[in-house]
């Protein structure tokens, strides 16, 4: 489960590559998509993840 301050850092994640104009990709094993689970969250992320894995 991700706290408040997980979808924070989402939310910072996602503003921080929507400034700097770049995409996001992740590679996930053990975390079983937690991380691309919170990015996508965040209001407008598709606009800057490009893809997720998890293995």
């Amino acid at each position: 489960m991700l706290t408040q301050k997980g979808f924070e850092a989402a939310g910072a994640l996602i503003a921080a590559a929507k400034t700097r104009e770049i995409r996001i990709a992740t590679a996930e094993s053990c975390t079983g998509g937690l991380i691309a689970a919170a990015l996508t969250t965040v209001p407008g992320a598709s606009a800057v993840l490009e893809r997720g894995f998890v293995s």
